[in-house]
């Protein structure tokens, strides 16, 4: 590791704590006690603000427990920074939207002239055609504070519960053009997977409720994911069908290779049969559906009615 960026990362292991011993850097970077002492130094010429004590419970005590200081990028980390807010743009439909042309404002200002003309030069040749938002999300803000800080909330979302639900969110993600979260109905004691466009009202319950944390939140999942998703599948895939269901797959299936074979696995639940069905249809010539003969059965009969079109 270059000495900048063993500073850089000094600097993070540093940033929540309040007093630290150069035992600590020497371990933790596994670097030499002369190195260690050097690293300091540099440091405190960075900005780095603290006193030190001897005796048993010495040690370089910080002055401030949050360290506001700069943290410095190599010209990979800078290119990478900007290749991800160019990438992201594509998925216009987030909290944050409006933000993304302020922050790369604000970032090539800060940067020396030639780099500035470096990201320049890239943003005109490296392009990103990704899968748009397709759907307008009225309560993204609100719905992504209350999965981060783990609120219970209120909420209409008709595509499978009729009236308001109580509702814990664990997880928010984006997938194939629209954004879901994992739901737990606390009424109903089940889980679903809702798009957040299909909200219809949202409001964030006062905190007395008893609800799950994160890890027995997602336990929870875990379980009922085992206990709903009963019945094994199996498909054969081409390699083009790998790469299909590599951009675009839920997190119950599989890709396992197996004797030189491609092969998509997993379980589903009798009353999601149909989803499963138009989403190896999506997959056109580049599946063939070996068991069990329920999908394979309710798979032909969807080819057969969208032959009969024709």
């Amino acid at each position: 590791m270059k000495k900048s960026e063993r500073l850089n990362q000094e600097l993070i292991y540093l940033s929540d704590k309040k007093v630290f011993h150069l035992k600590e850097l020497e371990e933790h970077f596994a670097i030499s006690e002369r190195t260690a002492l050097r690293d300091i130094a540099d440091l405190e010429q960075l900005g780095l603000a603290f006193y030190t004590e001897s005796g048993r419970n010495g040690g370089y005590h910080l002055t401030n427990s949050k360290l506001l200081l700069p943290i410095r990028f190599n010209t990979q980390e800078i290119n990478a920074i900007f290749f991800a807010l160019q990438a992201i743009r594509g998925i216009s439909e987030t909290p944050y939207s409006n933000a993304y042309d302020e922050i790369e404002l604000k970032m090539v200002k800060s940067l020396p002239q030639n780099l500035q003309e470096q990201v320049k030069l890239q943003k005109q040749l490296v392009h990103f055609y990704s899968q748009p938002s397709l759907n307008e999300v009225k309560f993204f803000a609100t719905l992504l504070k209350a999965c981060i800080d783990n609120s219970l909330i209120e909420a209409e979302n008709f595509q499978f519960v009729q009236g308001k639900q109580k509702l814990q969110l664990l997880d928010i993600f984006f997938q194939a053009g629209n954004w879901f979260c994992h739901a737990y109905n606390l009424d109903l004691k089940k889980w679903y997977v809702l798009r957040l466009d299909k909200f219809e009202a949202v409001r964030v319950l006062p905190t007395e409720t008893k609800i799950m944390n994160k890890e027995p939140l997602t336990a929870n999942l875990q379980k009922y994911e085992e206990n709903y998703y009963q019945v094994p599948y199996s498909c054969l895939l081409t390699e083009n069908g790998e790469q299909k269901v590599k951009y675009n797959s839920y997190p119950i299936m599989n890709i396992v290779h197996d004797a030189g074979k491609i092969y998509l696995q997993g379980k589903y639940n009798r009353e999601e049969l149909h989803y499963l069905v138009d989403y190896l249809i999506s997959l056109g010539s580049d599946v063939q559906v070996l068991q069990p003969s329920e999908l394979k059965k309710n798979y032909l009969t969807k080819l057969k009615q969208i032959m009969k079109k024709y």
